[in-house]
């Protein structure tokens, strides 16, 4: 459920690209014969708005079509006619957005999110963006998490560059890990 929850809280604060990763994850998780059409049909409606966005038209339509086709009885009607359309018209991205994914009945936004939903959705974002402080930031926050401190530099500025609070949550975040591996050299240092 989390990744899911991850996916559509990006989704619907239009980082496609980055949507597109817990998505396609989680689907990849399961058994080829358990995997669910639903989720497929988001993970390819998430790449077909980023395709269309980019101008890449050819694989947006493609990727609309088969969407569509996926999302057929899945209780995503206001999705379904938006990426029909999007098939016709591969422009209307650059137009309009396409309507709000809902989990359990919820429009989510990377501000509904917390760990490890949280995590996931920005290391996707980070991924996406090529920011390999940030993954690293996000691996920290995780591990503080997963140790039951919730409170950490990390996590609350991680929940922070999620939210997209602007550059000087992405500079603390990168000093912060700057300043954690250097202590994790010392410490390795130590045992060799």
């Amino acid at each position: 459920m989390d990744h899911l929850r991850a996916g559509a809280a990006l989704f619907n604060a239009g980082h496609y690209l980055a949507a597109h990763e817990p998505l396609e994850e989680r689907w990849l998780q399961a058994a080829r014969g358990e995997r669910d059409d639903c989720l497929q049909g988001l993970v390819q409606a998430a790449a077909a708005v980023h395709k269309a966005r980019t101008g890449n038209w050819p694989g947006a339509v493609g990727l609309a079509e088969s969407a569509s086709g996926y999302l057929d009885g899945c209780d995503r009607e206001r999705l379904r006619a938006w990426l029909d359309r999007l098939a016709a018209d591969p422009e209307l991205a650059e137009r309009e957005r396409p309507p709000s994914v809902r989990v359990d009945g919820t429009v989510l936004t990377p501000a509904n999110l917390r760990f490890p939903a949280a995590g996931m959705a920005a290391e996707a974002l980070a991924e996406t963006r090529g920011d390999e402080a940030m993954v690293r930031a996000v691996e920290y926050a995780q591990r503080d998490v997963e140790a039951g401190d919730e409170t950490t530099a990390f996590v609350t500025l991680t929940l922070a560059y999620l939210r997209d609070e602007g550059p000087a949550v992405r500079d603390r975040l990168a000093q912060h890990v700057e300043r954690r591996r250097a202590k994790e050299a010392d410490v390795q240092g130590l045992f060799e």
